[in-house]
């Protein structure tokens, strides 16, 4: 029974490994490609803020619009109200001397408020922002710069954490500063985007017209950036736009963005199946194989993790000292290099080879986000050490919802039934 778990194990921490090195070869990669450079560009542009109960967010937002570094003759502001019960919709008609339309509507959820928007946006340039998003300065004119490539329809931007004074802010940080740094990789090295963050987005009215606007689905973000890949456009993520969000403060928020994200990136891949072939780009391959492998991975990773945690407990439970450290080692980054001390003594199997170099390599790559964001501290240091934890709540939260989806047979089914 222990050499079937070892093996199981080198197996599944082989895969995350070899996972792992592909990422590092395209930031590898898009590091050597040259910077594309686009003319000079600002056209009319439409923004459009979808807001549900956000009185907390939307002033700071709105503030943050208004003084964006772009000709304000050529841009309109639509706050639409998605139905909020709270003071949302006065606040945003209280900024109406700034030329900010209110549109309000039945709670529908956010693709219905988006396209809500987009009906009574004038512009063919669509810039999307959440409520609960602040912008740089830079952000828009960044932003819109590819559109100049009349082949581009869809561009996203580098989205930031904006409230990481918490210890599951402090992780959220610094996830967004990786995956970041993994979807600008895969934009610039293949120039076409692959993870797509609705939060901050670009998209070209009839390119959106052409696909029939946001569908009412979880993640209506990147199912709209995959219908507009598979259309023929375009995608791209653009790191010289930046904006802040707020992330979720509790778990119980957490679970419940990460399962609409989980399951609706599902969905999406599912529901555009047919936009996978020999032309299709290695970034949206890369995103298509990420939605299944990451919950099969969670499902076979957890199980082994705490059957090792368990089969070498009795050898490090002789004192609370011993158990402490040893549980210390589990779940920090110092067990990676207590391991590697202790090779000389205890020799190296493959299972634990390949748990070391991905360990190296993930926080190699997490050091390397945080270093070109220019986002150092100590207690983003902090948080890397035990960031693996971390790790295991997420991977909990995607088994949880793969689980309870299929449970209720509802959003994965329609969705393969569907096209």
């Amino acid at each position: 029974m222990v050499n079937v778990i070892l093996v199981l194990a080198g197996a599944v921490f082989g895969s995350m490994l070899l996972f792992l090195m592909i990422v590092l070869s395209v930031f590898i990669a898009a590091t050597l490609k040259k910077e594309k450079k686009y003319r000079a560009y600002t056209p009319c542009v439409s923004i459009i803020i979808p807001a549900y109960n956000e009185e907390a967010t939307i002033r700071e937002c709105l503030d943050s619009v208004l003084k964006l570094d772009y000709p304000k003759h050529k841009t309109e502001i639509i706050v639409v109200d998605d139905g909020s019960d709270d003071r949302t919709a006065d606040i945003a008609r209280a900024y109406g001397k700034h030329s900010v339309k209110l549109i309000k509507t039945g709670h529908k959820g956010k693709p219905a408020a988006l396209n809500a928007g987009i009906k009574k946006a004038r512009y063919n340039i669509l810039f999307t922002v959440d409520a609960d998003t602040a912008l740089d300065k830079r952000c828009l004119a960044e932003i819109v710069k590819p559109f100049a490539d009349r082949t581009i329809a869809a561009t996203t931007a580098n989205c930031r954490v904006k409230n990481k004074s918490s210890l599951l802010g402090l992780f959220q940080n610094i996830e967004y500063h990786y995956n970041n740094l993994v979807s600008n990789s895969f934009s610039k090295a293949f120039s076409q985007g692959s993870w797509f963050f609705g939060a901050i987005a670009c998209y070209r009215k009839d390119a959106l017209q052409r696909i029939g606007l946001f569908k009412n689905v979880f993640a209506e973000d990147m199912q709209a950036a995959l219908e507009i890949a598979r259309s023929g456009y375009k995608v791209m993520n653009v790191n010289g736009a930046i904006g802040y969000t707020y992330v979720p403060e509790s778990i119980k928020e957490l679970y419940r963005q990460r399962y609409r994200w989980s399951i609706g990136g599902i969905q999406a891949v599912v529901k555009n199946r047919k936009a996978f072939s020999r032309q299709t780009s290695p970034s949206t391959y890369f995103l298509g194989f990420t939605q299944f492998w990451g919950p099969i991975y969670s499902l076979l990773c957890l199980p082994i993790i705490a059957y090792l945690v368990a089969y070498w407990l009795p050898y490090n439970s002789s004192s609370f000292m011993s158990l402490f450290l040893y549980l210390f080692r589990w779940f920090s980054v110092t067990g990676i290099f207590y391991v590697i001390y202790k090779i000389s003594a205890w020799g190296i199997a493959y299972y634990t080879l390949f748990g070391i170099l991905t360990g190296i390599v993930s926080t190699a790559m997490i050091l390397s986000a945080l270093h070109i964001y220019k986002d150092r501290s100590i207690r983003n240091l902090v948080a890397i050490f035990f960031y693996f934890p971390y790790t295991i709540l997420l991977n909990s939260i995607i088994i949880i919802s793969v689980a309870r989806s299929l449970a209720s047979r509802n959003s994965l089914l329609r969705a393969a039934r569907r096209e």
